[in-house]
């Protein structure tokens, strides 16, 4: 073999080998640097999954809130029915609660009463300005519609009637014992305060409400006429057209809401319970609000403060 030939052959190997090894060493760190970046990702949803069961979690970088209403919860329920509070203030102080009584007539109606039944207006109470006339006939299921969207007082005393006010409202507050409603009592169907200043109005706590409205978010019928913006009714004789507008500002705003309502009265103040459908759609979010002046805006404040002061 010439000096020449070894030379090249020696050349050769030393090149083949060289690049062999390069690429051996290109292909290593591509996969180092492949796993690098993956490894954050893997380990970005191992991490994640580890903290789902703990979401919504507070991120505190968001400041508190502060809402002058009286009484305010603010309820996380995700789709096993596990609840976490997120905000609460007075939750548990018996406060007068205005017309979200009326969701408890609506359920104790439901209860005892076929939609299809007719129901006279004998009584008109003057807090509802005329809406409904004395001698109108209607179903069950209209006069819901006028109790839940246009908060109708005289709605509510017309159910209460068919088998007697003091039925009715015994029936009320049974409901609410027998639910767990321990600092509720009713007094009247309407949530109207007494005519005497000494008396007791409706009452109950934000704590107590909180399982109210998970039965009533529960309930079909009640759950969509809450979320009805306006509806036209007609008395059973078609003789007069009724035109409802809901009295819960935010549904026209809010798409969100799942289902809300309001009340107001001298004693109480304004009144207000909404249930949202939380981030992700990973359950709802069930916000009450008594004693307040401004309950829409701070509804909304307490809504908006919410989805920044947690992730879900």
């Amino acid at each position: 073999m010439t000096k020449n030939f070894r030379y090249f052959l020696a050349s050769f190997l030393l090149s083949f080998f060289f690049f062999l090894g390069i690429n051996y060493f290109q292909k290593n760190l591509e996969d180092f640097f492949f796993w690098q970046e993956t490894k954050n990702l893997v380990l970005s949803a191992r991490i994640e999954k580890s903290f789902e069961r703990f979401r919504p979690f507070r991120n505190w970088k968001v400041k508190g809130i502060n809402l002058q209403a009286k009484a305010v919860l603010s309820v996380f329920i995700d789709d096993k029915g596990e609840e976490k509070v997120l905000f609460e203030k007075n939750s548990q102080q018996r406060l007068p609660i205005a017309s979200l009584t009326k969701l408890m007539t609506a359920l104790v109606a439901l209860e005892n009463y076929e939609l299809s039944r007719p129901v006279k207006i004998a009584k008109i109470l003057p807090e509802d300005n005329g809406q409904l006339k004395i001698g109108e006939k209607f179903e069950v299921k209209d006069l819901l519609y006028f109790l839940l969207i246009s908060s109708n007082n005289t709605a509510a005393h017309a159910l209460s009637e068919i088998m007697g006010s003091q039925s009715f409202v015994f029936l009320m507050n049974k409901k609410a014992q027998q639910i767990g409603m321990k600092e509720t009592f009713f007094f009247n169907p309407t949530g109207l305060d007494p005519d005497d200043p000494g008396k007791l109005s409706n009452f109950s706590t934000a704590k107590d409400l909180l399982i109210l409205l998970k039965m009533v978010s529960k309930n079909q019928l009640i759950s969509e006429i809450l979320l009805t913006p306006e509806i036209e009714i007609y008395s059973r004789e078609k003789l007069i057209l009724h035109k409802l507008e809901n009295t819960n500002e935010l549904l026209k705003k809010r798409f969100e809401i799942l289902a809300g309502k309001t009340g107001w009265t001298p004693q109480a103040k304004g009144c207000l319970a909404v249930v949202v459908k939380a981030p992700r759609n990973k359950g709802k979010i069930i916000f009450i609000i008594l004693g307040s002046e401004k309950r829409f805006e701070e509804m909304e404040k307490l809504i908006d403060w919410t989805k920044k002061a947690y992730v879900f």
